[in-house]
């Protein structure tokens, strides 16, 4: 290496120095000649230089620091948040841990975080709460003392050394201890005071807490009232509930309301008083009486159900055991139907009880039963006597009489045996059948006004016609009828009215002009289905099972078994129009033509203007049909079966060839059929042949002069 080389080296100082300098200068210079700028070459420096160079730099680290605290401040004091703390009540130290903060002097720089506040203050429970300092750039938190407990002492106007005195606090009971309430929680308290025999006092009382006792005077209001008691006799125990409270004469003090006192002495009637008290308002009762015990009386009999009375009280029957009224001589008199009385006197002694038993002597009665049949059963009383036809003995009170005999209807009554004088009791029994008749009605009314009677019969005769007859028909054959089967027949034949009912757009219409529609004609203009519906109807509305199964408006089957309302038999009409004691009616006002005055409604001279064949001498007074029941009616009390309308019945039409030797009983006709029957005349009928009661029609449509009755068996 060169000396050249290595010179730099030996004076770098002076040369650095200089080249600082000069590099200055230059650089000053360059700015206003703009000379180049040489650069020095680098000369280590020596350890004297590096001292000073290091005393150079201190300054400019303590400026680095400050102005790095500086901004540290300074974005503290950017970033922190204004919060006012304070404390209720207040105290000058308080503690708070958490991050950094400022205390100022009216408030505190805090960042945003979690904090914890610490405060103590005599009389307070110490003070430590969290909080959080958020994003708002001014707060204010405040935060409250809890007071310590405080106590309150107590004074009432309460015998001290009574334990019932009850305290609550908010309804929970406390203890006292020596007149005071401890550890009550600061704030508005209710206090309730109460105690035996005195009314509730409730009170708000505001507790300041700190441990400082306060002070309540309570004057509880007393609930009872004295109430002086005397009594007659005097040393009468009373009781309120079972308890022992005095001996007469004395005063007590009862509770507020309606008290009951039982008043008790050995000897006398228990009694009570009720008594209504008024808190302090005394009083004085009225003396109360007690009454000597009563003595118990109980009696026992033979027989037993002996009525008893003591002097006027009527004690019952026996066996009894009643009070009665004590230390009185009195009648005992006892009595009983069919004994001879007993009168007897007696003293029952107070409180005490006596036994007494009596006989009676019976008083007989002589009865002489007769009865009818002489076989039958006897019971009295409900003891059986042997055969009824007897004379007994029997004791001369109400006797309970039963006669019964199998076939027969019991009989029973009750009679009275007369003594000294003998009795004769005459009974005849009846049989069921005949029971049963007397209490069936002898005329019926229907639902819709029709009356029908009662026919119990049991009759033979013959229908038809003798083939010798004029105007006889082939299909009025004889027959041999014999009816037992009682039954009931409509006394006249149904009306209009009576149809509506049930079917009420019904119209039987006008024979030119002339009308058959009144209410009181008899209905016309329907079908033999049309009149067995109307019996299933009635039937239906009064209960009874009915005889007609129809479906389709066709007769399925029928059943002359049931109650129901049906159609006469063609028997029953025969019979009910003809037979008249033993012989057979032709007309039915008799044998021959014209008919008589008021005979019924037939063609004649008055509907000469609409009819063809009419009597001639013959004047009924109507054109067509009349109102049912306008003419006289025949010997069974039965209206219109000749005249007015022909009617329906229930038998299929057949028609039977010569006489029969065999007798038909109660027949009802064919099971089926093409056509029914229709038999009478009409008011359209004049001629010998219709108007005759063996006259046979037969149909199924309808016509404006035919009808109907109705009927039912009695079962």
């Amino acid at each position: 290496m060169s000396e050249q080389d290595i010179k730099p080296e030996n004076t770098a100082p002076d040369t650095n120095e200089g080249a600082n300098n000069s590099s200055t200068e230059s650089s000053n210079d360059s700015s206003n000649d703009n000379s180049p700028i040489i650069a020095a070459s680098f000369v280590p420096s020596s350890a004297e230089n590096s001292a000073v160079e290091k005393q150079s730099r201190l300054p400019r680290y303590l400026a680095a620091t400050v102005l790095c605290i500086s901004a540290l401040i300074m974005w503290f004091l950017f970033s922190s948040k204004s919060v006012v703390i304070t404390t209720i009540p207040s105290v000058a130290n308080v503690e708070i841990k958490g991050t950094v903060h400022i205390n100022l002097d009216d408030h505190l720089l805090m960042r945003t975080g979690k904090y914890q506040l610490s405060a103590e203050l005599n009389g307070y429970y110490p003070l430590v709460k969290e909080f959080t300092v958020t994003e708002e750039q001014n707060q204010k938190l405040t935060f409250n003392f809890t007071p310590l407990p405080g106590e309150l002492a107590l004074q009432t106007n309460v015998d001290k050394i009574d334990n019932s005195l009850v305290v609550k606090v908010d309804g929970e009971l406390v203890k006292l201890e020596n007149g005071v309430i401890n550890n009550i929680s600061a704030g508005k308290h209710q206090v309730y005071v109460t105690a035996k025999n005195y009314f509730e006092h409730s009170q708000t009382i505001n507790i300041l807490g700190k441990r400082e006792r306060q002070q309540l005077t309570v004057s509880l209001k007393p609930a009872w009232a004295n109430i002086n008691i005397t009594s007659s006799p005097s040393s009468v125990e009373l009781y309120l509930k079972d308890e022992l409270i005095g001996t007469t004469p004395t005063t007590i003090k009862l509770l507020e309301g309606d008290q009951s006192i039982l008043f008790k002495k050995d000897g006398y009637q228990h009694t009570s008083r009720k008594i209504g008290v008024i808190a302090e308002q005394d009083k004085t009762l009225p003396t109360v009486p007690l009454f000597k015990l009563q003595g118990q009386l109980a009696i026992t009999s033979k027989p037993s159900g002996v009525s008893v009375t003591y002097g006027e009280q009527y004690l019952g029957t026996t066996p009894l055991s009643v009070a009665v009224i004590p230390n009185k001589k009195q009648p005992l008199l006892l009595f009983k139907d069919g004994y001879q009385a007993q009168t007897h006197q007696l003293v029952v002694e107070s409180g005490q009880s006596t036994n007494k038993q009596f006989t009676l002597s019976p008083i007989i009665a002589s009865v002489n039963f007769q009865v009818t049949p002489s076989d039958a059963l006897l019971y009295v009383e409900g003891r059986l006597m042997g055969r009824a036809n007897k004379p007994l003995s029997l004791p001369s009170k109400q006797q309970h009489i039963r006669i019964e005999k199998e076939g027969f209807v019991d009989y029973q009554t009750s009679i009275l045996p007369t003594p000294n004088s003998e009795q004769v009791f005459t009974v005849k029994l009846k049989t069921i059948e005949q029971a049963k008749w007397e209490n069936i009605k002898p005329i019926i009314t229907t639902a819709t006004g029709s009356k029908l009677k009662l026919f119990k019969i049991n009759d033979s005769f013959v229908t038809g016609a003798s083939r010798r007859e004029q105007g006889r028909r082939a299909n009025e054959i004889k027959r041999s009828i014999h009816l037992a089967k009682p039954f009931y027949l409509g006394l006249m034949e149904i009306t209009n009215k009576e149809f509506k009912q049930f079917l009420r757009s019904h119209s039987s219409g006008n024979v030119k002009g002339n009308s058959l529609n009144a209410s009181n004609q008899p209905v016309v203009n329907i079908t033999w289905i049309q009149a067995a519906l109307f019996c299933n109807w009635l039937s239906e509305k009064e209960n009874l099972i009915p005889v007609y199964q129809i479906e389709n408006n066709k007769l399925v089957s029928f059943d002359l078994n049931q109650e129901g309302y049906r159609l006469p038999t063609e028997a029953e009409w025969a019979w009910a129009s003809r037979f008249n004691t033993g012989n057979m009616l032709k007309y039915s006002w008799g044998k021959n033509l014209p008919p008589t005055e008021n005979a019924g409604n037939f063609a004649d001279i008055s509907g000469a203007s609409i009819l063809g064949t009419i009597i001639p001498r013959y004047n009924d007074k109507y054109i067509a049909s009349a109102p049912v029941g306008s003419f006289t009616n025949n010997n069974k009390g039965l209206f219109d079966l000749a005249g007015n309308v022909a009617e329906w019945q229930h038998d299929f039409y057949e028609i039977n060839t010569g006489l029969s030797l065999t007798v038909e009983k109660d027949p009802s006709g064919p099971l089926t059929g093409d056509y029914h029957v229709i038999r009478g005349s009409s008011w359209a009928h004049g001629s010998q042949t219709t108007l005759r009661l063996s006259y046979r029609d037969y149909g199924n449509d309808k016509r404006n002069d035919v009808g109907f009755r109705i009927a039912r068996y009695v079962n």
